[in-house]
This record gives structure tokens, sequence and C-alpha cells, in this order.
């Protein structure tokens, strides 16, 4: 005869003690491979889990319905278990109880934060960094953030951190993630690029310039001259040595920046500059294997043209812009009533990450129309 099952309380059953999170495939694959999975998140903040690799929001659901929560599996043994009486009555104990469940939200990256952050103690050189104990020294100096210090301030796994620090083209020194300060980095690439003019080095092709050669001819340290090469082009081992080439279009928007911001420092009133003026000088100021062209200006410069005016070009540089997307839209048509796609791109590419897309973005934040005459589509304020 089938046995007789009973529900009965374990002695230490709780209403309370027990939460139920409804797994994803993602989670469930990380705890079955054993990786580490774990929640974080202060009083104040939303709790997030996370898995190696990815990190989710915990959103809590309530339900009319009382769950009894308890370890039996056994719903359909043929013979009696543990839990079954001398006369067939299996018992089923019940350990607690739950209304509600956790469900897991997609948690994006949070670059803003991460920068702030790390902006909170910038790497900057000073005459006492010029010992062997340099960074320790700065450890002394500074706010240290390592990879786990920053994956429990941002709630966040640890390949999402470490993605976000190469997008912002942070690196690591002595176990600490740091970022070159704006001025600093200014500084030290400037130099960098007068050195190349001066010793008159291809700084484009393979094989590229050894980074010693660079730290001889510069007071800089190494740590920042790589870093320096590495955002504005790359660094490959080439003959048992690291060697710096450098991307025409990163130094090109590089020597841009600083025409516009030394224009602004001499007091211009914002209207930039006459085109043609600005192609003359700013070709001028590049190393000679570099070819500068309007096109480089993407992401840098706005060119405004009217009737009867000769073009201008005003600086716009997509990295002062907000990270928020919304708040980023704001801002570009607070700048212009109306956008072309082509104009809209280089100031919103940084926008589309994982989940979503270029498209989604233009639907969400824009208002999109066709010009007179053109299948070209304009995009305004929705």
């Amino acid at each position: 005869a089938r046995a007789e099952q009973v529900v009965v309380t374990a002695r230490d059953f709780s209403g309370a003690r027990f939460r139920l999170v409804e797994l994803n495939a993602d989670v469930e694959q990380a705890l079955r491979a054993g990786d580490r999975v774990f929640i974080v998140g202060e009083p104040h903040e939303r709790a997030v889990l996370c898995t190696p690799a990815k990190s989710f929001f915990l959103a809590k659901e309530d339900t009319s319905n009382l769950r009894l929560l308890t370890r039996h599996t056994a719903w359909s043994a043929p013979e009696p278990t543990d839990g079954e009486s001398a006369s067939g009555r299996r018992e089923i104990v019940v350990h607690g109880s739950a209304r509600s469940h956790f469900v897991l939200q997609p948690k994006g990256p949070d670059v803003m934060r991460l920068k702030a952050l790390l902006m909170e103690s910038p790497f900057e050189h000073t005459p006492s960094d010029e010992s062997a104990s340099a960074p320790q020294k700065r450890a002394k100096r500074h706010k240290l953030h390592t990879t786990e210090d920053l994956v429990l301030a941002l709630q966040a796994s640890e390949q999402e951190v470490l993605a976000m620090l190469e997008q912002l083209h942070a690196f690591n020194d002595a176990g600490a993630w740091w970022l070159l300060s704006a001025a600093y980095q200014s500084r030290v690439f400037g130099d960098l690029l007068d050195a190349i003019v001066q010793n008159d080095w291809d700084c484009l092709a393979p094989p590229g310039i050894p980074l010693a050669r660079l730290q001889a001819a510069l007071d800089h340290p190494l740590v920042a001259l790589r870093q320096c090469c590495k955002i504005y082009g790359a660094v490959v081992d080439g003959d048992g040595e690291e060697r710096c080439t450098l991307e025409a279009s990163k130094v090109a928007g590089f020597v841009a920046r600083q025409l516009f911001e030394e224009q602004a420092a001499a007091g211009s009133d914002g209207d930039g500059w006459a085109l043609e003026q600005f192609m003359d000088k700013w070709a001028l100021r590049v190393p000679d294997s570099v070819a500068v062209s309007a096109a480089m200006l993407r992401g840098v410069a706005l060119t405004k043209t009217g009737k009867g005016k000769a073009a201008r070009v005003v600086y716009f540089p997509e990295e002062d812009l907000p990270l928020d997307a919304k708040q980023r839209f704001e801002k570009l048509f607070q700048v212009q009533e109306k956008w072309t796609l082509e104009q809209l791109e280089p100031f919103i590419q940084s926008l589309v990450v994982p989940g979503t897309t270029q498209a989604a973005l233009l639907l969400k934040h824009t208002r999109s129309s066709r010009q007179v005459n053109s299948s070209e589509r304009l995009y305004s304020r929705r």
C-alpha cells in the first residue's frame, strides 16, 4: 500500500529564517561549477548578487500563497525512508515558510562611479617617486583600490569591473588600480609627442619606439609613459623589449584638443576656429607621419556652417559629456536642436553596451523626421 504522507513542522521551524531566490541559467551554472557567488550591498543600497562574470539586482516579489520549505526529496520513493514511521506513514518535515521570493535583474556597468572612485586619488608623478619604493610611497599618500575593493564598492562581478577598468584605460601598479589625472596625462603625452618630433622618430609604423628610449628622453616614470602609449596606441613586445606605436587618429585628436584648450586659455569667446585656419594650424602641430583630416574631429568638435559664412569648428569633446544616456541626450540637444545620424554617432557610440543597441537608444531618447527633398533623417529632442 502507498505510504501515507504527513506534513509536520520541525522543532526549529521559522517563517523568517530562509529566503528564496529564483535562479537564472548564469547563476545556476556558476553554483554547479563551484564558482564564488555572493551577495553584496550596504544597508542603504540595493542588494546585488554577483558571480565571477555577472551581477544582478535582487528584487523582491510577494505572493499570496504560503510556501512551505522542506529538505525532503523522496517524493516517489518506493521504500520507506528515514522520515517514515513503522506504520508506513511518511513524514515530510517542514523547516520554514515564505510568502515572497527574489528575482534577479541584470545590473548594468557603472563606469561613472568607477571613474569617480579612482579620481579621488589619481596617479601623478612627484620628485619623491624616483626611488624603487615609489609604489609604497604612493600607497601612503593615496587611498588604494584593489580589484576586490572595487568589486565590493561597485557591487559588480570581477569580470565586469576589469572590463570597466579597461574601458577607462586604468592600470595596475603594485596591486592597486590607478587613472592618470587629466592634466598629468596631457603633460606626459604632450612631452612624448615633442620628443618624437624633435628626434624624428616614426611613431606609427612597426616595430615602434622602444619604451626605454622614450624614458631616457623624458622626465616621466615608465608606468605613465606605458599608459599613454596604450591610451593613444599600443604597447607590444619586440626583440625582447616593450615598444610603443601610436594611432594617427588618436594623435591628431589629442593635438586638436590642445589647440582648442590653448584658444580657451587665451580668452576666446567660444565661437571656435575658422575651419581652414584650424586645419592649417593642426597640420603643423602633429608629427610629419600624421596626416590630419576633418573626419578626425569626430567626437572632438562640431562643424558649424551657415549661409554665406565660412565653416567653423567648435570644441565639443565626447569625454566631457555625461555617461548617463538621458543626461547625455539632453546635453546634445541643448547644444544643437537637430542632428543627423552621422553627427550623433561619435557622441553616442560609447552608450551602446551589451543589451543595448543604437536603434533602441535613438527610439527612447529622440524623435526622428526627414529633411525636405532628402532621405536623410534628422533627430531631435523627444
